[in-house]
């Protein structure tokens, strides 16, 4: 499934690989330069030397960087935030209203995740600090931010996450999407759904990508990993495939498979979907969006959704 060329971005945005314990192509940060420097998505405090070598090779520092914005606040995405505003009081953050109480208050949050990580939370992640409530700006979808002579559209992109955004580079046309368009590695066209406990919601995200498919975007940059230069074509396709995999899920429960048999059964979908890559990249897409986290977020939302059901009749 391989893309026929891999896109160039804008020479304004600059994409570094975080290499997530040591691994490629598994978290990347986007750099946005010009008069008010700021990172997209800073990742887990994990890869913060990583980031910092990224910018340097840019002539950047963290003291350099004005703002953060963040698509959504999972781990692999907001986790190094508090840390870099602990060290770099003049950072400014932005992040969706219902994600913002828990970046000042993360306690509840990070219980959540080491439900998912239990030991293996420091290893992945490391810290996750409190961000002050200064620091941050909340949106609720509409706004259009101002950095520098850089002017960025923000839409509300619940699906993936209830606390997910997507922001829109007016000037280039390029949308930085987080985890709505799924993951995709560079030089292969196939996507893979991320769907993650605990607040997938498929009606949503099927809205948050008529979202991006209306923007007409020139690019999509998803955070694992890089830039697709074929957005239409992509989302749906993308689209396609999410279904996919939640009928499926939602059969398997009907049939009352055990737990592990389904897992086995996703595993199995998603090896069939990719074929033949090399272990390297097989490696990096199960890193960006473990089987088993797609599986548990999926049967979540059937047994919610039946619930409601249940509740309404």
């Amino acid at each position: 499934m391989t893309a026929p060329t891999t896109p160039t971005l804008p020479d304004d945005i600059k994409l570094i690989d975080d290499m997530h314990l040591g691994q490629r192509h598994v978290i990347g940060s986007y750099l946005l330069l010009g008069d008010e420097p700021a990172l997209v998505d800073p990742g887990p405090t994990t890869v913060l030397p990583t980031l910092e070598a990224g910018l340097a090779e840019h002539g950047m520092s963290f003291s350099d960087i004005r703002a953060l914005l963040l698509t959504h606040i999972h781990l692999d995405h907001a986790g190094a935030t508090g840390t870099l505003v602990s060290r770099y009081p003049h950072l400014h953050v932005y992040v969706h209203e219902r994600g913002a109480p828990h970046m000042i208050a993360p306690e509840r949050l990070l219980r959540s995740a080491e439900r998912l990580y239990g030991d293996d939370m420091g290893r992945l992640w490391g810290e996750f600090l409190a961000v002050p409530e200064q620091n941050i700006t909340t949106l609720a979808g509409g706004e259009t931010l101002r950095l520098g002579r850089r002017t960025i559209q923000v839409h509300y992109a619940p699906g993936h996450a209830s606390h997910h955004v997507m922001y829109f580079d007016e000037g280039t046309g390029a949308v930085f999407v987080g985890d709505t368009a799924g993951a995709r590695m560079p030089g292969f066209s196939y996507a893979r759904p991320a769907t993650p406990p605990p607040d997938i919601d498929l009606e949503s995200w099927r809205r948050s990508l008529d979202t991006m498919r209306d923007l007409d975007p020139s690019l999509l940059l998803l955070t694992h990993f890089g830039p697709v230069a074929n957005p239409q074509a992509h989302i749906e396709a993308y689209w396609e495939r999410l279904q996919r995999w939640a009928e499926l899920v939602h059969g398997w429960t009907d049939q009352g498979l055990d737990e592990q048999t389904q897992i086995g059964r996703l595993r199995a979908v998603a090896a069939q979907e990719l074929g033949q890559i090399p272990p390297i990249d097989e490696t990096s897409y199960q890193r960006a969006t473990p089987i088993e986290q797609s599986w548990q977020g999926l049967a979540r939302y059937w047994r919610k959704r039946a619930e409601r059901e249940a509740n309404a009749s």
